[in-house]
């Protein structure tokens, strides 16, 4: 509470500080597809040390809090988050207890994490462990608690300024929905117009042939099957259906008008339709849908496929979809930045694709991530090793756009191979099991990161406490999420050490990553004009080299990221 009077009493200080960091709402304009490439020639040389701020302006920068769609997400699965009542269940009070971690709603604080975003996995009444496969959409699931529960969370959430999304599963329903049950009734019944065209039934004297992701079920009368992309358990809906249209605008309307929620990630986006131009008219309904009745509503799609077919979906206007591209051990972060040390590649990459899906969608926004729900994590792919870790989060996290962290992934939590083990119980405490779920259905992964949170938070060197800065150097500097994005390559010799200018509501920053030896590098004040480092991380605290702009002449230590301005 204390915190939270001194940030209404620190108000005035924060918009002065907007003034300096140009931290408004608006879209994204992109610059063209060239590299810059900068002389390294030699430079007059004047102090190292001026205007270097302090830690790397970790503690000492404030920010002002995301009024617009830009945002740092937190995926969580409630299930695995944290137990209250002890049933061995994760449940919204235990979430609701662990907000603080996340952002305790105070910019001048530095012992959050500094998520202002977080996206739900499914919450609503299912048969599952998983919610997948939803029997009614308009409640909470009783084993996470009640819909006061989460009114109760997404109201503390909001006092944070984390905006909530949830995840909408509307390519399919349960086999047990009452959608599903009263149309196998009138199919047995020998109607076929009503619930009946809720669903892609299919009559036929045989089993139909599977259509490319599409299998075919019995439904329990003669001559007719069903269509899912799933399992048995998901028949798929009819979205051109208007009768089911209605009913998913009604969802929309309970959770974004009553409920009051800040927006949708769109299950299975991919598999609306056999045809994928169908499924992305299917996201601009939707999407059209939601902004007429909340016009700043945020939504993210997963279409898990390769990039060009992800780029094609934002036609659809929808905000963003995951950038399958980047995550995993043969990605771009894992490959070009973290193994390779080549950032320079990297960021063509990212100014490539960022180019592309704008080109789509003038206000598209880039979703980038390294691991969720359904991949292996992080940890594991990058083998373990914390000083890949932690580039790996440097590089992706500071990028254009909305990244999406995995729970967990701050602690390097791991699990692979069947979906259980991907979604294990948040590690809270090595010593102390308060909280933590100890089992999930079906996951065999009983491997525990070597710190839990509580460690990590007094391991100054930890990863927990990486992501804290990382962030915090985004939120610092509004202009690496929201604007241009224009690579700079600095030292032709060296693709170890990358760099990116950013320009937004006419504030420029640059942005320079070093994932490899000490280096220096000349930043011709010619290329963008800047007064001096604005803020820093060295990776590894136990790292005695510093930070040291000599005239145009810029040291950074190995496994660093410096930002000009």
């Amino acid at each position: 509470m204390k915190k939270r009077l001194l940030a209404l009493a620190l108000c005035a200080a924060m918009i002065v500080s907007a003034a300096f960091t140009g931290c408004q709402g608006g879209g994204t304009t992109e610059s063209s597809n060239s590299t810059t490439t900068v002389s390294t020639a030699s430079s007059t040389s004047s102090s190292s040390t001026e205007g270097i701020p302090e830690n790397g302006g970790f503690k000492t920068i404030s920010y002002e809090a995301s009024k617009d769609k830009y945002r740092n997400y937190y995926e969580i699965f409630v299930y695995s988050f944290c137990d209250s009542d002890g049933d061995g269940i994760g449940d919204f009070k235990g979430l609701t207890s662990k907000l603080d971690y996340l952002n305790d709603g105070d910019p001048n604080t530095t012992d959050d994490l500094g998520i202002d975003g977080i996206w739900l996995m499914p919450i609503m009444p299912s048969g599952s462990y998983h919610k997948y496969d939803v029997d009614n959409y308009k409640d909470i699931d009783k084993s996470y608690g009640t819909l006061d529960d989460f009114k109760n969370f997404l109201s503390e959430a909001h006092k944070r300024g984390i905006n909530v999304i949830i995840d909408l599963v509307i390519n399919h329903t349960s086999n047990t929905n009452e959608w599903f049950k009263k149309a196998k009734e009138e199919l047995k019944e020998g109607k076929t117009d009503g619930y009946a065209q809720y669903y892609n039934f299919v009559q036929s004297d045989s089993k139909p042939a599977d259509v490319g992701a599409s299998k075919y079920y019995f439904a329990g009368t003669k001559g007719w099957y069903y269509e899912s992309a799933f399992t048995q358990n998901m028949p798929d809906l009819n979205l051109k259906n208007e009768k089911v249209r209605k009913e998913i605008e009604g969802i929309c309307d309970f959770w974004l008008k009553d409920i009051g929620i800040d927006g949708f990630r769109l299950d299975a986006a991919y598999h609306y339709d056999q045809n994928s131009n169908e499924s992305i008219n299917d996201i601009k309904w939707l999407y059209d849908y939601c902004k007429s009745i909340k016009d700043d509503v945020y939504m993210v799609g997963e279409v898990w496929m390769g990039g060009n077919v992800i780029s094609d979906f934002y036609k659809s206007g929808a905000d963003s979809f995951f950038n399958f591209d980047m995550q995993g051990t043969s990605g771009q972060v894992a490959t070009k930045a973290v193994n390779l040390k080549d950032v320079q590649s990297y960021y063509d990459y990212v100014k490539s694709w960022v180019d592309t899906i704008t080109a789509n969608n003038s206000k598209a926004i880039s979703a980038p991530f390294i691991s969720n729900h359904d991949t292996a994590r992080s940890a594991g792919f990058l083998t373990r090793n914390t000083q890949k870790e932690k580039n790996a989060a440097m590089a992706y996290l500071l990028t254009p756009g909305n990244p999406f962290i995995y729970y967990g992934e701050e602690i390097a939590m791991t699990g692979s191979g069947e979906d259980p083990d991907k979604r294990t119980g948040m590690v809270w405490s090595l010593s102390d099991n308060t909280g933590y779920v100890s089992t999930i259905p079906g996951a065999t992964n009983k491997e525990k990161p070597e710190e839990g949170v509580a460690e990590a938070q007094k391991n100054e060197n930890s990863l927990l406490n990486l992501y804290k800065k990382v962030i915090r150097l985004k939120l610092q500097n509004p202009e690496i999420a929201r604007g241009t994005f224009t690579p700079v390559t600095l030292d032709e010799n060296n693709k170890a050490v990358g760099a990116f200018i950013s320009e937004y509501n006419g504030s420029k920053v640059m942005v320079i990553l070093n994932l490899d030896n000490k280096a220096t590098v000349t930043v011709p004040k010619s290329t963008m004009s800047y007064s001096g480092v604005r803020g820093y991380i060295i990776s590894d605290t136990t790292n005695t080299e510093k930070v040291e702009l000599n005239g145009e002449q810029l040291t950074i230590p190995a496994n660093s990221v410096v930002v000009l301005k």
